[in-house]
């Protein structure tokens, strides 16, 4: 008397859950194995390009702005 079958319904729900759940593990075991990409070492002795120069000019120009 006390015993119940579950539903087709409730054992369907379970399984999908349970799929999900393992595939969401099998993605998070498989990104966790791709190799990381390797940082850019700076090479000795070579030093930073100038991007920038503050000539007269330029001087000039920005005195202009600020007034």
């Amino acid at each position: 008397m006390g015993e119940r079958k579950e539903s087709a319904g409730v054992q369907g729900g379970r399984r999908s859950f349970l799929k999900g759940l393992l595939t969401g593990a099998g993605v998070a075991v498989a990104l966790g194995m791709v190799p990381k990409k390797a940082a850019a070492r700076k090479k000795p002795g070579v030093p930073d390009p100038i991007l920038y120069r503050r000539t007269e000019d330029v001087e000039k120009y920005y005195r202009t702005l600020y007034r």
